[in-house]
């Protein structure tokens, strides 16, 4: 069963292992350099990406993923996609632990284990998920679950085990580190509370007082959550509570959402990514029926809770893991977003396919028809539900395969949404379209004027575009909106650099580091133009800072090295030039410089293994030719040296320079007659006019 798991989520996910980052990843990943170091640990516990934070699981988790591939996506993906699969073993285990207990039905034992596997088959391959898995900063919606769903099962696991030490203690480890990955994971301690009293416990009170240092540690992780959200950086959660929408509000807004979700659950079409352009308001005559629903479904759950019937336990699950995200807490800025229904979904399931089991059953008994053909009818009716939700797993997971294809789909679906404008523009703009970008972002300014991000982005189309005058007062613009908004400075500040403006660009490269001093990019660019001011102590401070907040910036190694070795400072550029032909061993840039240092100190063996290197890459290099022949020369080794002379003379036979030094080794190895053809012709080049 395991391994049929796996291939469902592999043939599912198939697809998935080379989709970019995008939206969420781009600072979650790309641009934050607590990730870029797993040492010292405690760093990562100082997060400023306000979407990490709070969330140490999820930074570690990054870190790890950073460490092993850098920025390549499939590792990421790869760890998305065992979490999920390591979601639906659980999922299975919890259901069939649920369909097994006293109070689950009357149903064989074979029957519950078929059903809590075709439950675990059907939600991990459904496309409702898919935002979860395949979009990698949302793993922190995949992880909770993965500790939620361990914290449930150990916790039933040491209910009916004589080893309750060992399964409460491992609840209680995974409850804690669930806290630490998502604030969703707060209902995790009530959720087992609620499946105790639902299948083992005769009462409330028994179920306390019966397993109070269970629960005693459960509630214990409340501290550490709430010390988590007390120190963290509350920037993101600040804008989100702070938007016009009262609780009451956004109660209202989410019975519609709900409604969505459970539609979605069910025939799982229209799935989108973004949801920000949900209506704030609804009339009361759309509103009545999704409320009447949900309230006859929430007392419905309340009821058989009380009633301690299996599905009880399953309504319960719904509400409490949708209620953090979709009660009374104003989210305004993610009204809804399809990722919520991870674990909710499971519950959909669970009941769908418990009802229908109940519901086959008894018309099977009351029509006298065989088992056997009950048995496969539901079989085969899995397979095919099963088969249609995995490929339309593989076909939404296909809209994600770049940015512009999930943010076009975005604005198919929902053309009010400024996000989706302004992250479409952003798209175009980063594959070089950017006359394509600009309407898209003219589109997402005219739904909302008021928008720093977007005038930035609109700026630098127009300047990729050549309008650079146009470009600037778009910056100028959003800086007007917004004076601390950096990426508009920095943005500001390459144009100015590019247009000679230095002391503009300096002011504005400062600007921007002094709002955003974790920004590499700018401390790269501002390293660059010092440089070219002539600042080189200042230039290498600033390249430095770059490397520190990113550790795997290639050219960043390569122009600090060439800046020490023009100070003097020989060793570290070595150190700098070795570091920037690992991360980029296609560049011959860094194998020649390196092998001209070692040449000025006379480590011959050092020089030459350094250019043969940067020949492997570039067999056509001159310089790389040319100077191996002089370590060659000075090791003794005149008849490589003279073979990489004439090679570094057919590449570049107008250097007089080239046949004089070939002259000279010629001569050395005693072939007179063609040493003095090639002092003729140095000494023939050397006299011929020079062209202007």
């Amino acid at each position: 069963m395991p391994v049929v798991l796996a291939m469902l989520c592999a043939a599912a996910y198939h697809n998935t292992f080379h989709v970019p980052f995008i939206f969420d990843d781009i600072p979650s990943i790309l641009r934050n350099p607590a990730i870029r170091r797993l040492w010292p640990p405690w760093d990562l516990t100082v997060n400023h990406v306000a979407q990490l934070d709070g969330r140490l699981v999820v930074s570690i988790s990054l870190a790890v993923n950073y460490a092993l591939g850098g920025y390549h996506v499939a590792g990421y993906h790869v760890f998305n996609l065992i979490v999920h699969y390591l979601n639906a073993l659980l999922a299975f285990a919890v259901l069939r632990r649920a369909l097994t207990s006293v109070r689950s039905g009357d149903a064989t034992r074979a029957d519950k284990t078929w059903l809590a596997y075709a439950g675990a088959v059907l939600w991990s391959v459904h496309p409702l998920l898919t935002e979860s898995v395949t979009y990698v900063a949302q793993r922190a919606e995949s992880l909770m679950a993965l500790f939620l769903l361990l914290t449930l099962y150990c916790s039933i696991r040491g209910m009916g085990s004589p080893s309750k030490a060992f399964w409460f203690d491992s609840a209680i480890v995974s409850c804690v580190l669930g806290m630490c990955t998502k604030e969703v994971m707060v209902v995790a301690p009530i959720i087992v509370l609620v499946y105790d009293c639902v299948f083992v416990a005769p009462s409330l009170r028994a179920a306390l007082c019966c397993r109070r240092k269970l629960y005693g540690g459960l509630a214990t992780s409340w501290a550490i959550l709430a010390a988590l959200q007390v120190t963290a950086n509350q920037r993101w959660k600040t804008l989100h509570v702070a938007a016009p929408l009262g609780p009451w509000d956004y109660l209202q807004m989410q019975c519609g959402v709900i409604a969505h979700y459970l539609r979605l659950a069910a025939w799982p079409r229209g799935l989108v990514l973004d949801y920000s352009d949900w209506p704030r308001s609804v009339p009361l005559a759309h509103l009545l029926p999704a409320a009447c629903l949900l309230a006859v479904l929430l007392g419905l759950s309340v009821w058989a809770v009380r009633r301690h019937w299996w599905w009880g336990f399953w309504g319960a699950w719904f509400f409490l893991t949708l209620a953090p995200t979709s009660s009374f807490l104003p989210l305004a800025l993610e009204p809804a977003t399809e990722r919520r229904m991870y674990l909710p979904l499971l519950a959909v399931i669970a009941v769908s396919l418990g009802g229908a089991h109940h519901l086959c059953g008894r018309l099977w008994t009351r029509f006298w028809w065989p088992t056997r053909a009950r048995i496969w009818l539901q079989t085969s009716a899995t397979i095919v539900l099963a088969l249609a939700l995995g490929m339309a797993t593989i076909q939404r997971n296909a809209q994600y395969q770049s940015a512009v294809s999930i943010w076009a789909d975005v604005v198919a679906k929902r053309p009010g949404s400024v996000r989706g404008h302004a992250n479409l523009g952003l798209a175009l703009l980063d594959e070089g379209r950017a006359t394509e970008s600009i309407p898209h972002f003219m589109e997402a300014l005219r739904l909302d004027p008021n928008q720093p991000t977007v005038l930035s982005d609109l700026g630098s189309a127009l300047v990729a575009s050549g309008a650079v005058k146009d470009g600037i007062a778009r910056y100028e613009e959003a800086l007007r909106l917004d004076p601390n908004y950096a990426p508009a400075r920095a943005a500001l500040g390459v144009v100015w650099a590019d247009q000679n403006n230095i002391p503009a660009a300096l002011e504005q490269y400062q600007a921007a580091l002094a709002v955003n001093p974790d920004d590499g990019g700018t401390e790269f660019n501002l390293a660059q133009l010092l440089a070219r001011m002539g600042r080189r102590e200042e230039a290498i401070r600033h390249y430095k800072e770059a490397l520190r907040l990113d550790p795997r910036d290639a050219i960043a190694h390569y122009n600090l090295a060439n800046l020490l070795a023009k100070v003097g400072r020989e060793s570290e550029a070595i150190s700098q030039y070795i570091v920037a032909a690992r991360l980029a061993p296609g560049d011959a840039r860094s194998q020649i410089n390196l092998g001209n240092l070692y040449l000025k100190q006379a480590h011959w063996d050092d020089a030459i293994a350094a250019y043969m290197e940067a020949l492997r890459i570039d067999p056509n290099s001159f310089e790389a030719h040319n100077n191996l022949a002089i370590a060659l020369a000075n090791r003794g080794d005149l008849v490589h040296a003279a073979e990489q002379f004439r090679e570094a003379a057919r590449l570049n036979p107008t250097q007089p320079e080239i046949h004089s030094a070939l002259a000279e080794v010629l001569e050395r190895l005693g072939q007179h007659e063609e040493a003095q053809r090639e002092s003729a012709e140095a000494k023939r080049l050397s006299q011929a006019p020079h062209k202007e």
